[in-house]
């Protein structure tokens, strides 16, 4: 697997992430400032609510920018069976019934499912508890998930 075309693929997602929530935000603005958006009485709160909303897409704008920014500045680094997961490393899992679960530890856009090859890969940022519990770790290392137990089958 070429990582770096998995990394086109999530930085792909994010950027149409980023053209919705910029679409959102300028429509947000743009109720906001309408003409229809003054109140009529001290207890319309429209044009206030559309404001609120406004404000809550363009800071979600720019945690899509800085998320972009930071796979833009994401330095790949190769792992094998001796290298303890870390950033960048696609991970492999495996539990006691055979079903297989492949994460990406990314620096941001944690949740995205990507459709690569034969598999769905998801991505995972150091945050959060699964990307938490598999830095750090090598192949043949167990992994505790509310799922139940998952063993590290491959890092590249």
């Amino acid at each position: 697997m070429d990582k770096q075309q998995l990394l086109v693929q999530i930085s792909t997602r994010l950027q149409a992430d980023l053209e919705v929530n910029m679409e959102a935000a300028n429509e947000a603005r743009e109720a906001a400032i309408h003409d229809e958006s003054v109140p009529e009485t001290q207890y319309d709160t429209i044009g206030l609510e559309a404001s609120y909303l406004a404000h809550g897409q363009s800071k979600r704008v720019q945690e899509l920018e800085m998320d972009l920014a930071d796979y833009r500045n994401l330095v790949v680094r190769d792992f094998d069976e001796d290298t303890p997961a870390g950033l960048s490393a696609l991970v492999t899992l495996k539990d006691d019934k055979g079903e297989v679960k492949h994460l990406f530890i990314g620096p941001a856009g944690g949740g995205i499912h990507i459709e690569f090859n034969s598999y769905t890969v998801t991505v995972v940022t150091p945050e959060a508890p699964l990307g938490a519990a598999v830095i750090g770790k090598q192949v043949g290392d167990m992994v505790s998930l509310p799922q139940g137990e998952f063993e590290i089958t491959e890092l590249k």
